[in-house]
């Protein structure tokens, strides 16, 4: 069943409802009186006086259905909200598509007829409705939907008596708690009165006389309470006719206004003297029942106090004074959350902030501190109590816009309340940025400088004041001297014995003394060493160190030990006849040396023109016999055909491929002959050109073959044209050559460039970059246990017979690489085909 939405006064009906105090409540007679005549009138077995509360319907009577409460979503009484004028009358629920589907009505109580009066509050707001049900199909006469509202405005009625009952119930408990507590009060304020911390007495009358005096205002008048009350105010003290006081009380019991003075000086007599007192008063108008006025006087006797603030304020002043005249930095935060509280203007520029901050926690005015140490510092202090100061510590601030890295002396000290309890940081800083950074590059000059003196591969030391203490001494020096570094903070003389009677120290004292430099060359020293005196030569310089008043402080003594450059020009000097002599056996050894070095450079050239005298030969002499042996064979053939029998024929085939094979392997040796001795002329070769020309040269054999040939970019190499024409020519041949006739031959030619660390770890090429060429066929392969032969002149892994060759191609291909700087190598396995892969310097 759908709800009907929920009115935008909701709230305030669901408040009028509970104004009742009725909801839960116990059954009371008169409410089940008004649902049994309510039953017996519309002649229905149900009566219900229905309250709709905020997510339920909850019945105060509730005749023939025993149920204490439903749902809303089961709730007909529910839909008198949304029309309080009249009663809701549903006489067949089965027939209404509102109920058709609700569950009271397909099932227990099985309601088929309802009819209901809304319950109106005075107020306009619909608490419920009183309702009667039947299990069949009704209507209402119109006496009785009259009688139904009469019945529910009775209901109404009773809820309002109850509120009444319930209001006059708690205004007379009120009135009883209200009465106990007035006698209670007065008690109190009797008690209170006497024992009060400050003056209160009653004065009532023209003349003002104390009808109440407590203690304290007596103490504060130099009297006994007793000497006061009763009495008016003149007659009590008389001191006060002519100070004020009674005119005061006068206004205030004429206007009715009450008189409030944080301090009022007044003249008492007191401790038999006339004494300048000062108060704190209030007099209050108090409206007597007869309708006179009263006055009842609060005071409390503050001259002490005032003092105290007076010396506070000056004392305040002088501190606000040196907080803000302070060359230094200084501030007070305030709770653990660190609150800027104050801050003098050296602190805000410090920061590179301005006083607006003040009152922001300290890590949002300065988000900068984030991930540095101050913060956790800080809280440090006040969870410890303990101070905390650092000296030339790093803080980096966002000054003049950009990120600074400043250096502060600075204290973190905890402040306390009356009760010892931390309640915030006092700050004060220095800003130290130039004398830290000043000494860090003093030490680092100095560190630098003592490092360089260490370093030094001559020995140094520095003598100070007229006993000429050792305050440095390098390990060159320590050498020297044959001494440790314990020696350093001694006197020289002292440090080393030895040098007494030698002219070193009374030199030292006279440099002292004139401030003069003094250098020495090639001079000697008797040192102690290893437990006896030795003597050294040494080049060493004096060098006076002045402080800033011009005087010699301190002497820096630098050496070099030149003895065995002295000893050994002596002995130069003593044997240079003798290398003289050498000098000239030499001389003829180099002739003759030289004399036998020209004879086997002319052999050499001799062999080289031999060499080409023999190409030359081997190129025509036994290339032209070749020639005629192959013509007058195929002559022979043909001449005779028919006339031979089959033996004759092969003798003639055999004849004809031997020739073949003798004119290529010739060939072969002369191109590879040629490229051995081949002098090196290179240049820019495109291997794009190369490569074309080759093709060119092979396209009968490709075609024949219909071999396949891929390749991506060639790049330019430093080379030989010729060369690398003929490798690769020898890499294509052999590639289609040993590739099986019944296959097609499928070649693969890649170019990249590579990096030193990309080359195969057997190579031994230097140099930084490479081109990498790799030629891959579809071939017979072989087994890579033979890799190094097959670049051997004249060596065959395969039958020649099958596949035919004269040995030469591959070592062809391997000099003509080796002639580049390169290195060639392959990768195969047999009837998997095989990779050649050339490396050239790029």
């Amino acid at each position: 069943m759908a709800i009907p939405p929920v009115s935008p006064e909701e709230n305030n009906r669901i408040t009028a409802l509970e104004s009742y105090y009725i909801l839960d409540s116990l059954p009371e007679e008169d409410y089940e009186d008004i649902t049994q005549l309510a039953s017996d009138i519309c002649e229905t077995p149900i009566a219900l006086i229905s309250l709709v509360d905020k997510d339920r319907q909850w019945f105060k009577s509730h005749h023939g259905l025993d149920l204490q409460e439903t749902s809303l979503e089961h709730s007909f009484c529910v839909h008198n909200l949304v029309s309080p004028q009249k009663p809701l009358v549903v006489e067949d629920a089965r027939l209404d598509v509102r109920f058709a589907n609700n569950a009271f009505v397909t099932g227990f109580p099985n309601i088929v007829f309802y009819a209901g009066s809304p319950l109106v509050d005075p107020n306009g707001y619909v608490l419920g409705s009183l309702c009667v049900i039947d299990h069949q199909p009704k209507q209402l006469t119109e006496k009785q939907l009259s009688a139904l509202k009469i019945l529910a405005k009775q209901v109404i009625k009773l809820l309002e008596l109850r509120k009444q009952n319930q209001a006059l119930k708690e205004s007379e408990e009120r009135y009883r708690l209200e009465n106990i507590a007035l006698i209670t009060n007065r008690k109190r304020f009797e008690t209170v009165l006497k024992h009060a911390p400050i003056g209160l007495g009653l004065l009532r009358g023209d003349e003002h006389v104390f009808e109440l005096v407590n203690d304290r205002i007596a103490d504060m008048a130099g009297r006994r309470a007793e000497d006061i009350q009763g009495k008016s105010l003149l007659e009590a003290l008389p001191e006060l006719s002519r100070q004020g006081l009674k005119e005061i009380f006068d206004s205030v019991r004429n206007t009715g206004q009450r008189f409030v003075a944080p301090d009022i000086p007044l003249q008492i007599q007191r401790n038999n003297q006339l004494e300048t007192a000062h108060f704190y008063a209030s007099f209050e108008p108090v409206q007597e029942p007869d309708g006179t006025v009263s006055i009842v006087d609060f005071s409390m006797e503050i001259t002490e106090q005032l003092k105290a603030q007076r010396d506070l304020q000056e004392s305040e002043s002088r501190f606000r004074a040196i907080f803000e005249q302070a060359p230094m930095a200084m501030g007070q935060l305030k709770g653990r959350d660190l609150v800027i509280e104050l801050g003098n203007p050296q602190l805000f520029e410090v920061w590179g902030k301005d006083p607006s901050i003040r009152g922001m926690r300290l890590i949002d005015a300065l988000p900068e501190m984030q991930g540095q140490p101050f913060i956790n510092i800080l809280e440090g202090v006040f969870d410890s109590g303990e101070p905390f100061y650092g000296n030339g510590v790093l803080a980096q601030l966002f000054r003049n816009g950009r990120l600074e890295d400043l250096y502060f002396d600075f204290s973190y000290t905890p402040l306390r309340s009356a009760d010892g309890e931390v309640t915030g940081i006092m700050i004060m800083a220095v800003e130290v940025t130039e004398q830290v950074l000043s000494r860090q590059k003093l030490e680092k000059s100095e560190a630098r400088f003592r490092g360089l003196i260490k370093e030094a591969p001559f020995a140094i030391g520095v003598y100070e004041t007229n006993d000429l203490i050792i305050s440095i001494a390098n390990d060159a020096m320590l050498q020297f001297w044959g001494r440790t570094p314990e020696v350093i903070g001694q006197k020289l003389a002292e440090a080393l014995p030895e040098l007494e009677g030698q002219p070193f120290i009374p030199l030292l004292h006279e440099i002292l003394r004139t401030g003069q430099t003094y250098r020495a060359t090639e001079e000697h020293a008797d040192l102690l060493t290893n437990g006896r005196l030795q003597r050294y030569w040494f080049n060493y310089v004096y060098q006076p160190i002045f402080d800033s008043e011009g005087k010699v402080f301190a002497i820096l003594n630098s050496a070099v030990n030149v003895t065995d450059k002295y000893l050994a020009r002596q002995e130069l000097q003593q044997s240079e006849q003798r290398y003289r002599d050498l000098a000239a056996e030499l001389d003829q050894h180099v002739q003759e040396r030289t004399q036998e070095l020209l004879q086997t450079n002319q052999e050499l050239q001799r062999s080289n023109e031999n060499l080409q005298q023999f190409a030359y030969v081997a190129s025509h002499d036994l290339q032209e016999p070749l020639r005629k042996i192959q013509t007058f064979s195929t002559l022979l053939s043909k001449r005779f055909a028919g006339q031979l029998d089959e033996q004759a024929y092969n003798l003639l085939e055999r004849i004809n491929t031997a020739g073949y094979r003798m004119s290529s392997l010739v060939s072969d040796l002369l191109t590879y002959s040629r490229f051995a001795t081949r002098q090196q002329s290179f240049d820019e070769v495109s291997l794009e050109a190369v490569l074309a020309g080759v093709l060119d040269a092979l396209s009968l054999t490709i075609r024949e073959r219909k071999a396949r040939i891929q390749t991506n970019a060639l790049a330019s190499v430093k080379g030989d044209a010729v060369q690398l024409h003929q490798l690769f020519q020898n890499l294509i041949s052999n590639a289609i050559k040993f590739t099986p006739p019944e296959k097609q031959p499928e070649i693969q030619i890649q170019y990249e460039l590579i990096r030193r660390n990309e080359l195969p770890p057997e190579s031994k090429l230097t140099g930084p970059v490479f081109h990498r060429i790799s030629v891959s066929d579809q071939g017979v392969g072989f087994d890579e246990q033979y890799l190094d032969r097959i670049f051997m002149v004249f060596q065959r892994l395969h039958n020649k017979n099958e596949f035919p060759g004269t040995g030469i191609g591959l070592s062809i291909c391997q000099q003509v690489v080796e002639n580049h700087g390169g290195w060639i190598t392959a990768k195969s396995q047999p009837d998997e085909g095989t990779t050649f892969l050339v490396y050239l310097p790029a």
